[in-house]
């Protein structure tokens, strides 16, 4: 999306003839962070099932804990990796195209995700919600510690700049 679309909230209307791709409201924003949060909460209760019970509550209770103290909001390393995800997708792009297209079901617009542009409709809508859909930039090139003389081991090389490290 081009600086101009994003300040007037033009959307992009290119990839899915007769959808727009819109930038998030507030109401989309807080929506996005509540299926994150119910998102990551299902997913302790799926993955606690078969322990036992003492160990699924205090599980069930840390995942509360967690969100009670460390909210799923934009800019959270919860909330980025949830949005960066395949599973937040077909709910992000609906989201995004029912701003213009109130009767979109959930479901039809997971479908625009089935279509052979569909890595065009993703970067489209992280986009939208502001994220790089680009991969992380390659790790910085090492040079050999100067204080060891130039002696190179694995233990003696640094990263040339930890300010370009890609984040984790």
């Amino acid at each position: 999306m081009s600086e101009l679309q994003a300040l007037t909230a033009a959307g992009n209307s290119s990839l899915i003839p007769g959808h727009t791709i819109s930038p998030p409201r507030l109401i989309e924003w807080a929506e996005a962070e509540t299926e994150a949060a119910e998102n990551y909460l299902r997913t302790v209760v799926r993955a606690s099932t078969d322990l036992p019970v003492s160990t699924r509550d205090l599980l069930h209770s840390r995942a509360v804990d967690n969100l009670r103290n460390s909210p799923f909001a934009f800019g959270s390393a919860g909330f980025d990796a949830w949005a960066l995800s395949a599973a937040a997708m077909p709910f992000l792009l609906w989201l995004s195209l029912r701003i213009r297209h109130p009767r979109i079901t959930r479901n039809s617009a997971a479908e625009f995700l089935r279509r052979s542009n569909a890595d065009d409709i993703i970067k489209a809508v992280w986009d939208a919600w502001g994220y790089d859909g680009r991969k992380n930039p390659p790790a910085p090139p090492l040079r050999d510690n100067p204080s060891n003389g130039g002696a190179c081991s694995d233990n003696s090389r640094i990263a040339e700049s930890p300010a370009t490290a890609p984040a984790i």
